[in-house]
C-alpha cells in the first residue's frame, strides 16, 4: 500500500479515536453530574464550573480540528484523484454494400491508372518513332537504303513520266525533313487552337498522321503525280 494512504488512515483512526474519546468524557461528566444532583451536592463550586467550561472547550476544539482536517483530506483525495480517460468515440459504421462500392470504385481507378499507363506508353513509343524519322540526319547509307526501297513504286512511278509532263523530283525523300519541319511549324498552332490541353508529344502524334496523308509531303506529291499518268 502507498505511504501516502497508510497516513491518511492513520490520520482517520486519530479523528475516530479523538471524538470518541471526547463523546466519553461528555458521557462520563454527565454522568458524575447527574449523580451528585442524585446525591444532593447542590450547587457546583465556581472551580468545578470553570473546570467544566474548559473541558468543554477543549472538546469543541478538538472536534472543529477534526471536522477541518477531515474535510481537507477529502479534498486532496478529490484533486489526486486520476481522472478517467474518455472513451473513443465510435465511427460511423459502413455497411457491407458501401464497402463493395468502395471496392468497385478502386478496382475501376486501378484499371483506369492501368490503361492510361499503357496509353503512355504507347504514346512514347510512337513519338520515338517518328522523332527518329523526322529529327534524325540520314547520314548512315544502309538507312538511306532502307528508306528508299519503302517509296521505291512511287519513284519508280516517278521515272516512268512522259517528257511532256513537268519534270518529277526522283528523290522526294530527301526533302521529307524539311518539308516536316514547315508542315509541323505552320500546322500544330492551329491544332493547338482545336484542341488544347495536350501533351507535346500528343500533338505532334496527330500531326505526323495528318501529314501521311498531306499533300505537302513530297511522297504524297510524287505519288499524286504518277497517278495522274
Amino acid at each position: 500500500m502507498p505511504k501516502g494512504l497508510n497516513e491518511k488512515a492513520l490520520a482517520a483512526r486519530e479523528r475516530k479515536a479523538a471524538t470518541k474519546e471526547g463523546k466519553d468524557k461528555e458521557e462520563a461528566k454527565a454522568k458524575e453530574d447527574a449523580f451528585w444532583r442524585e446525591a444532593g451536592e447542590g450547587a457546583k463550586s465556581k472551580a468545578q464550573a470553570k473546570r467544566d467550561e474548559e473541558a468543554a472547550r477543549r472538546a469543541e476544539t478538538a472536534a472543529k480540528k477534526a471536522e477541518a482536517k477531515r474535510l481537507a483530506d477529502e479534498e486532496e483525495a478529490a484533486i489526486s484523484k486520476p481522472k478517467p480517460k474518455p472513451g473513443k468515440v465510435a465511427g460511423p459504421k459502413v455497411t457491407h454494400h458501401e464497402l463493395a462500392l468502395t471496392r468497385e470504385a478502386d478496382s475501376a481507378a486501378a484499371a483506369e491508372a492501368a490503361r492510361q499507363r499503357q496509353l503512355e506508353a504507347r504514346r512514347e513509343v510512337d513519338e520515338a518513332s517518328y522523332s527518329r524519322l523526322v529529327e534524325s540526319e540520314n547520314t548512315n547509307r544502309q538507312e538511306d537504303a532502307v528508306e528508299a526501297r519503302s517509296m521505291e513504286a512511287a519513284i519508280d512511278a516517278l521515272g516512268s513520266l512522259s517528257t511532256s509532263e513537268p519534270a518529277v523530283d526522283k528523290h522526294p525523300e530527301k526533302r521529307m525533313r524539311a518539308a516536316w519541319q514547315a508542315y509541323e511549324a505552320a500546322n500544330l498552332p492551329l491544332l493547338k487552337m482545336e484542341k488544347p490541353g495536350l501533351k507535346q508529344s500528343q500533338y505532334r502524334e496527330m500531326l505526323w498522321k495528318q501529314w501521311q496523308k498531306a499533300p505537302e509531303n513530297p511522297v504524297n506529291a510524287a505519288a499524286a503525280a504518277a497517278a495522274r499518268k
